[in-house]
This record gives C-alpha cells, structure tokens and sequence, in this order.
C-alpha cells in the first residue's frame, strides 16, 4: 500500500479516540443498568383515579426503553463517527449510536442516535456538504472525515473489525482491527526477519477499499448504516407509499427494516407525524405496524433481523398472507366454511374453478365482480324499498316511500353518505321487523311441537336426514334469505333439526307467497320431500308466506351495513354462476360448487375490506353512532395499522396487495414494499408498475441501485439472466471501492444420478472451506419437497470425512442450523442470501416450470454471494446455454 506508514499516523488518532469513546460509552450504559432497577420504580407517579394506569404504562414504557437502550450501548457503543466542518473553519466530531444515544461528559465530540435527522451526517461521504440543524438554525457544513464500526470487546479491551475509515487525504480503508493499528506503533528492537513479518502483518490488518464480509450464518446482512440513496428513503415522512425497487442484494430489505424502527420511535417523529398517531398512546404506536413476507423461511429469517435492530416482533405483527387471509376468511369476516359460520365455501389450493388466464387479469376480474355487486346490492335494496311502498299496509308503505326516496337520491351505487341516512331508518324498522317475526316464527314452532307431540322421534330421525345434507348447496338466493334470519345456525342433533324445519318452512311459505314452485334440488328441497304433509296449513302458510316476503323487504334495511358488507360472499356466489353461463372467468366444470380457489377468497375479502373502507372513511358518523351498523366497520378498524409493510412484493398478487393497503389507517396511510419484478417466482405475483398504481394510485417509486451481496462475476452472470428472460438489463451497480473479485461459476453437465451429483458437490464443498479457511453458509437448492430429504441424505454421506454436516430444510418452515450445510426446496429460499449456492438439476426445472424457469434460475443465482455451482442431469437448458462459456468446471 502506497504511503502506508504516512496513512497509519493519520488513522491512528482515529483508533485511539474512537476505543476510548467506545469504552466510555459502554461503562456509562452498564452503570446506567445497575442503577436502573432502583430508579424505575413507579410509586411517585401522582396518584389519579382516571390517568393512574395510563402514567404507570408510560412510565414503565420509557424505563423498559431506557433499559433496553443500555443493554444495545453496552454491547455495540457506536457504529460510525463522521468529522465535518463549518464555513468558519470549526470541526465538530459525531459519534452515532444504532438506536439510543449517550450522555457524555467530554464536550469534544457529540453522540446522536442514527435514527435522528442528524444521522443523516453517517449515509453521505467525504466532501459532501449537508445542511446541520444547530441551536434553531441550519449550518453549512462539510464532511471531512468517515468511519463504519463492528465493535466488540475482546480480552484486551473493546476493538472493531473491518473498520471503514475515509478521510479527504487516505481511503476508503479497511482496517481488520482497530487495536491491532494501535499496538504496531510500539518501539521495540526488532530483527531484520521480525521488521519484515511485521510490516506484512500491519498491511493485511489495514487494506485499501472496502473488504467484503463472508457470510458465514444465514442472516440478513447487517448494514448499521444505509448509503445515501437507501437513507433518504429511509427517513421519508410516515405517511408515505412508496415501492423500492432494486436488483437482489440492493438492501431493500434492510431499508425497510431501518424505517420501521426509525418511525417506531416517537421521540424522531416530527409534529404533524405525533399528531397522525395522537389517538393512541405511545405503546400502542409501537405496535401498531405489521409486515408481510411470501414465505413462513423469510419470517423466520427477517424476524432475526428485528431482534438486531431492538424491535419485538412477534408471529402477528409478521405475518405471510396465506396465513392472514385464512385467519380472516375463517374467521370475523365468515367467507369460508367453519363450525362458527353458515358458510358452505372451502377453500382448495388445487381448485381449478378458474380459466387459465385469469391469474393474469386479476384486476380485470375483480373490476368486473366489485362493479357488479355493488350494483346488484344497489337495485336489490331499490327493488325492496319500492316493494315496501306498495304494501297494503300503511305504516310499512310510509316507510318503504321514505327509504326509496333516500336510495334514489344515492345514485347507481352505493355511497358512503347515504348508510348515514338508512341506519337513522334502521331502529325504526328492526321493531317492526321483530315483531313480525316473532309473529311468523310462533306460528311455525307451533307447528314442529304438533309434530314432536305426535312421534316423539321427529327430531332424532329428521336430525339423522339432514345430516346426509351438508355437502349439498341450496339455491342461492335461499340460502341468502336463510343468512340474514339466521346466523351461526346448530349444525347437528335435535337443535339443528328445529332450526332446519323452521328454515325449510320458511322457504316454503316464501315460495307460496311469491306464487313460485317449491325448491327441489338442494337441501331445502330434500328436506321438504321428507317432510311431506308436515308442516303449515295451506291458508296459513300463505299468511305466514306474505308477512316474510315483507320481512325480508324490510330486513335489507334494519343493518343496511352489515348487508352490503357481509354479503358481498353469497353475492360472489351468484357473480360465479352468473358469469359460468357466460362462459367468463370460470370453468363451468371439474370442481364441487363449494370449492374455492385461494385468489377467489382474495376477491371477497378486497370487496369487503375497500367497502368497509370507504365507508369508514366517507361517513365516519357510521363508527360514531350507537347502531347495529358499527360492528362491520370496528371488525376493520381493529385490523387497521399505523404502518404496512411487505417484503418482496412482486410475490404477491395485485389482489393481496390492495387488500394490504386497506390495513393502512386512514390517519397515515404509511405503506412501504420492495420488491424485484424480475424476481417474481409466482403466476399469480404483481407484474408491472401499473399494477401497483392499480393497488394505490399515489405511489411512489424508487430504485435502489447500488448491489452489496454479489462478486463481480455473480453479478455479470445475475444481469445476463435478466437480458435473457427479456427483461432489461438491471441498472444496479457494485459499490465504489470495494473488494468485488471473486470466482466464475461453475457448471456439472450429465449428473444424472444422485450420488454422481452430490460426490461433486462434496468436492465443490471442500473447496470453498480451503479457500475461506472455515465453512460458509451453504445453500443446495432443489426443485421439489420430495428432494430435500435424499439429497441431503446423499450429501451427507458424501462429506462424512470431512466432519461436514449437511441438515435438509423442508416445507420452507425450517431453517437448519448455523455451520451445517442446508438444502432448500427453491420454492422458499427467497429473499435469503448464502456465501455459496448449488442449483441442481436445472434442467429438470425447465421443464417443470418453463413458465417461471428464468425467474426460479435468476433467484436461486442471486442468492450466492461469491460461489455459485449448476449442474444438470444431460445438459444445459437451451434458453441459457449461451452464458455456458461463463462458467468453468471447477475451482481449483
């Protein structure tokens, strides 16, 4: 290194201060945590019937912070110091701390915590100026000095490894251990043998550029500090959209980990953002965010992540979307069939209820359902008010003349204002409603206990019938009216045998009424064969038959809300028929008419969550008043989350994005996801930018450019990939001064056995340890499940003699152990990133997959810091054997 004893001097006073501040730091957070305990105690809160638990909350709050903030100093004290200087020539130096900033008593340098706006000072260079708030005012100043730090305390003290240093006369260097540089300057009396080992060992301890670490545990990279570009995203305002699109390895992820914890934090949140939270407290703002990641291995893996960065992140606050929506569509929301639901709906991930295509029209489809439903909700409640008016009697027709008058002054479509103006009706007509009902249902009991009275096995051999029945769907428009009269109806024994005939009757003396055939098909139809001449009276099944025809008129606006909400499902039930006899969307056969595609159940919850939406938002007195009408909407507010945030992005569908976006509260709207579109591994994942502006109108993007995962030869292969697949060539670059060499690919043609193959990964493997001097992380990718478990087998035998233990991965829902070798089904392994990668059987995935084969290839590639190895069982798949001269055999 040129000039290397001229740049030790220069670096050497670095070194010195910064272990010292180092030690400082850590002495001060560790007396801080033995006075902690006696200080947190909180007794001398004033005492008050109604803020008593609120203060002692807070209180406990600010001392678990204080506590864990002390616990982080005392294990890392500092990740960067930046020197910079003002127009009047005065130097001030900054240490910054990851989250929690010191008190110090030495005036001669100031610490701040990163996540502060003056940690902006850490992302920018050396000769870059910055506006530096000082005192109430801005100051022009110029950064003249740079340093990154991984501090940690060894026997001799505390040191750094792989310091960063940078000043306007050295670097960038990096220097192995800052201790080490301060113990070369002793003057001892040396041998000419001794001066030469020495001066070798001083230049390997300190290096020209940016050394590149090995990644040697399957964790997300640790970046402390962002560069300039990922930092402005970073400390954008809370209630921003924005995508962050970047090549792998561009630190998408980490971004959006670092402004989670940055935006987390109340104290670095300015006025207008504390007041966008205020109606909570501070606790329930640190909670209020939640994540989604495509795969239960990303969790796990991001999750360690959190933990770096002192965020709880428990299983609800990450969650995949798979796991969500079952939650909800199981659940409050009542869309899929459950002993809590009337629901006949299952859900199949191999349901093939839809034509190919349609993953690619999504949006399309669900414009076509949402547009439809809201107007058939729109003309049913038209047609029932206009029903009402035409009543004989009097008071029901005063009423359904004042409903019709509001419907027709609401447009097409329903519109958030005018719920307001129905459910001030709604109290009105539940009494009526009530009453009739209670009418009908005691003249229909009545009924049943003749018939229990004359054979008391009535029940038990009617109970025994309809137990035949489940599988079986009623008319649609039945089981509608069957909904609303009664929810979370006995499914078995002699309480689901009353509620059956009570239901059947019903229908029954609807169909008398309306002057209709009586149902055949169907359960209800089944269960009138059954029945026979046991029911109602010809004159008083007609009476009973008329009174529930205006029943159910008046019924559609005793919870106007929780009608066009909850019951956008059966009316997604008749959009499918309707659209089968059209030859639209679905097949028409080949599947169960209870069966459901995953992305079907999508469709659902995104009409009833923008529904819910639209009217919390559009008529916020909804929420506010006292009604039947509130439950829907509080179902939703208690998803709502201050911030959303998902992670590789492009994985999800247009559907489940928007679905997302909707969990955003109103009062910030904070949603923030990355993604790679030329890694979308899903038929059904989000393929464009103008799908995003699909999900949210007004987001924004920006490109992360800059790649920190791969060599220089990983990275050229990565960016042929991507030409082609046919997509563009990515515009990310290799960081500036950084150690970006490494070793090509390398490629094994004709394994077609799997002891053939795993013998040469062994030999691939053992490589890799030699030249690194330790095992890395090692990932071997495979095409399906069922390999995971041979393969790793078969490894494992191989390096048997090498002490090597190789741990297979299955299901994507484990993540093997740290020093063992893992094998992934490629299906899982995205987002993560391994110091070597092996891809076998390639060909075979073409020809499993030729739809997603480019886009599985680029992403099991990408993941490979600087080793990467193909084989194939014949030979290279034609659509990438013009990168073949890329690679070599071996790496010896």
């Amino acid at each position: 290194m040129a000039d290397a004893k001229e740049t030790e001097e220069q670096i050497r006073p670095i070194a010195e201060e910064s272990l010292e501040t180092f030690d400082k730091v850590a002495k001060a957070a560790q007396e801080n945590l033995r006075r902690g305990a006696s200080s947190s105690n909180p007794t001398s809160i004033v005492r008050n019937t109604f803020t008593e638990q609120e203060a002692i909350k807070a209180h406990n709050r600010i001392t678990q912070e204080n506590l864990e903030g002390n616990r982080t100093l005392s294990r890392e004290p500092a990740i960067a110091r930046v020197v910079v200087v003002d127009e009047d020539g005065q130097k001030t130096t900054y240490y910054f701390s990851r989250a929690a900033a010191p008190s110090l008593p030495d005036k001669r340098v100031k610490f701040a915590s990163y996540r502060s706006p003056v940690g902006r000072l850490a992302e920018l260079g050396v000769g870059d100026d910055y506006e530096l708030p000082r005192d109430g005012e801005t100051v022009d100043v110029e950064i003249v000095e740079h340093a990154r730090f991984q501090p940690f305390q060894s026997n001799q003290g505390w040191d750094a490894r792989n310091a960063v240093l940078e000043g306007e006369d050295y670097g960038p260097l990096t220097v192995e251990s800052l201790r080490a540089l301060l113990e070369a300057v002793e003057e001892i009396d040396e041998t000419a043998l001794d001066e030469l080992l020495k001066e070798e060992s001083t230049e390997a301890n300190v290096r020209e550029g940016v050394r590149r670490a090995v990644i040697s545990r399957m964790d997300l990279r640790d970046q402390p500090i962002l560069d300039r570009y990922q930092g402005e995203i970073f400390r954008m305002p809370l209630g921003s959209r924005l995508l962050i699109l970047g090549a792998p390895g561009t630190g998408k992820t980490t971004t959006l980990i670092r402004r989670l914890g940055q935006k987390l934090d109340v104290a670095f949140l300015d006025e207008e953002e504390r007041q966008a939270i205020r109606s909570g407290s501070d606790a329930d703002h640190a909670q209020s965010w939640i994540m989604f990641t495509p795969t239960e291995l990303l969790r796990l893996y991001v999750k360690e992540a959190f933990n770096r960065e002192g965020i709880p992140a428990p299983d609800d606050r990450i969650r995949t979307w798979a796991e969500l929506r079952e939650d909800l569509a199981r659940g409050d929301f009542r869309v899929l069939r459950s002993a809590a639901s009337s629901s006949s709906l299952v859900m199949k991930e191999t349901a093939r209820t839809l034509f190919p295509g349609v993953e690619e029209e999504q949006i399309a489809w669900f414009s076509d359902f949402d547009q439809w439903q809201r107007t058939t909700f729109w003309d049913e409640m038209r047609v029932a008010a206009k029903s009402l008016s035409e009543t004989p009697s009097p008071e029901v027709a005063k009423l359904g003349r004042r409903l019709l008058t509001i419907i027709e002054g609401g447009g097409p479509t329903p519109q958030a204002a005018i719920f307001v103006s129905l459910m001030d009706v709604a109290a009105e007509i539940g009494k009526q409603v009530s009453a009739m009902k209670e009418d009908t249902d005691g003249r229909i009991r009545r009924a049943l206990n003749l018939q229990v009275n004359r054979d008391k096995t009535f029940l038990d051999n009617m109970a025994a019938f309809i137990a035949t029945l489940d599988e079986v769907l009623d008319d649609e428009d039945e089981q509608e009216a069957d909904d609303e009269e009664e929810a979370n109806q006995p499914r078995v024994g002699r309480a689901a045998a009353v509620a059956a005939y009570m239901r059947t009757l019903r229908s029954l003396a609807r169909s008398r009424a309306r002057k209709r055939s009586a149902p055949k098909a169907g359960p209800t139809g089944r269960l009138l064969d059954w029945l026979g001449d046991r029911t109602l009276g010809k004159e008083e099944l007609l009476e009973v038959g008329e009174s529930l025809v205006v029943q159910s008129a008046l019924r559609a606006f005793v919870n106007p809300v929780r009608r066009y909400v909850d019951g956008t499902p059966a009316r997604y039930r008749r959009f499918r028929r309707t659209r089968q006899s059209e030859n639209r969307w679905y097949r028409t056969d080949g599947f169960s008419a209870t069966d459901v595609h995953p992305l079907e159940v999508d469709v659902i919850l995104l009409a009833m969550l923008r529904g819910t939406d639209e009217l919390m938002t559009g008529a916020r007195a909804l929420i506010d008043m006292e009604t039947p009408g509130r439950r829907p909407l509080e179902r939703v507010a208690q998803l709502y989350r201050t911030q959303v945030l998902v992670d590789e992005a492009t994985d999800f569908s247009p559907l489940q994005l928007a679905c997302m976006a909707t969990l955003a509260r109103p009062a910030t709207r904070s949603f923030f996801a990355c993604g790679d579109f030329n890694q979308r591994v899903t038929n059904w994942g989000t393929r464009s930018q103008d799908e995003m502006k699909w999900v949210l109108p007004d987001i924004a993007t920006k490109t992360v450019t800059v790649a920190y995962r791969q060599s220089r030869q990983l990275h050229n292969l990565a960016r042929q990939l991507v030409v082609l697949s046919g997509g563009k060539k990515e515009d990310a670059v290799l960081p500036n001064f950084a150690e970006n060499e490494g070793v090509p690919p390398v490629l094994a043609k004709g394994r077609a056995s799997l002891d053939d193959t795993t013998s040469w990964l062994a030999e691939r493997i053992v490589e890799i340890e030699g030249f690194v001097g330790e095992l890395p992380s090692i990932a071997v990718l495979v095409n399906s499940e069922d390999e995971v478990g041979p393969v790793a087998k078969s490894l494992g035998e191989a390096l048997i003699n090498y002490n090597i233990s190789v741990e297979g991965c299955p299901d994507g829902r484990v993540r093997g152990r740290d020093g063992a070798v893992r094998v992934f089904n490629v299906q899982h392994i995205k987002g993560l990133e391994f110091e070597a990668v092996f891809f076998l059987g390639v060909d075979q995935l073409a020809a499993t997959y030729p739809e997603l084969f480019d886009k599985y290839l680029y992403v099991g590639a990408t993941r490979a810091a600087t080793y990467l190895g193909i084989t194939c069982t014949e030979d290279i798949p034609s659509g990438i054997a013009s990168l073949e001269g890329l690679f070599k055999n071996d790496w010896s």
